[in-house]
């Protein structure tokens, strides 16, 4: 019997490539064929030679989460190779710190033991806060989209968006990021208001803190934790899930 299908769109060398590894693994039941998405090819490719070494079943195709011609693509080509998805998990964004009318405070921003961010510089322009739109939340409608008709159909499926702290409130250095965050946030509580009655399982996973490996917001405990909401049951079902191990994390520097 072929596995269920899962799709991670946004497979970074973090949390997305750790959610691919999670969701092939399983659980005692088994784990999923897991297809993935990013946007440069020889990180697809140095992925894919990676998972396959793990002998992971995953493949991994190039797509821009923020064109959803080439995301259309790839879900008609599950479709024919895998059938249709039992879960998809939107890991994608633009992450740069960024304000809207005056220039970045530094010119890199780091929290915890994680690789710093590059500050954007100047104000961001028009152009720039609708092309981060596109990817951040416009991206992951699509998405939902080509997975939620067959999910309805059968009255099963999840749809996992990644969200943060952010989206609860903007802090100065991250002013796109905060508003990309917010509106993906308002987008998944509008799925969860449409898909639950269907059967379809739709939450928002806020993380309130930073990633980095060997802390508390490891990456594999960070994907852990998305596997756990895939198999939890319908009663249990809400539009937000709190990564928070510890109750003071996510204070906004800024305050």
């Amino acid at each position: 019997m072929a596995r269920p299908l899962a799709v991670v769109i946004g497979a970074g060398p973090g949390l997305g490539i750790a959610l691919v590894r999670r969701f092939a693994r399983g659980g005692p039941e088994g784990g999923m064929a897991v297809a993935f998405m990013a946007r440069r090819p020889e990180a697809v490719a140095a992925y894919q030679h990676q998972l396959d070494a793990e002998g992971l079943e995953t493949l991994g195709f190039v797509a821009d989460a923020g064109d959803p011609a080439t995301v259309t693509a790839v879900f008609d080509e599950l479709r024919r190779s895998h059938g249709d998805a039992e879960v998809l998990v939107y890991n994608a964004a633009i992450i740069e710190p960024s304000r809207f009318v005056t220039p970045s405070g530094i010119a890199e921003v780091q929290y915890s033991t994680a690789p710093g961010w590059k500050s954007h510089g100047e104000p961001v322009s028009f152009d720039y806060l609708m092309d981060a739109f596109r990817t951040n939340v416009a991206g992951a409608l699509h998405a939902a989209q080509q997975v939620a008709p067959a999910m309805m159909q059968r009255r099963r499926g999840t749809i996992l968006l990644t969200g943060g702290v952010l989206a609860f409130g903007p802090w100065i250095e991250w002013g796109v990021t905060s508003l990309g965050k917010a509106a993906l946030r308002s987008l998944g509580h509008s799925l969860f208001k449409e898909l639950s009655p269907h059967g379809v399982q739709v939450a928002t996973v806020a993380i309130h803190g930073t990633m980095a490996k060997g802390t508390p917001y490891d990456h594999d405990r960070v994907a852990d934790a998305y596997w756990r909401l895939h198999g939890r049951p319908q009663a249990e079902w809400e539009p937000d899930f709190h990564f928070k191990p510890q109750a003071g994390d996510g204070a906004d520097p800024d305050a």
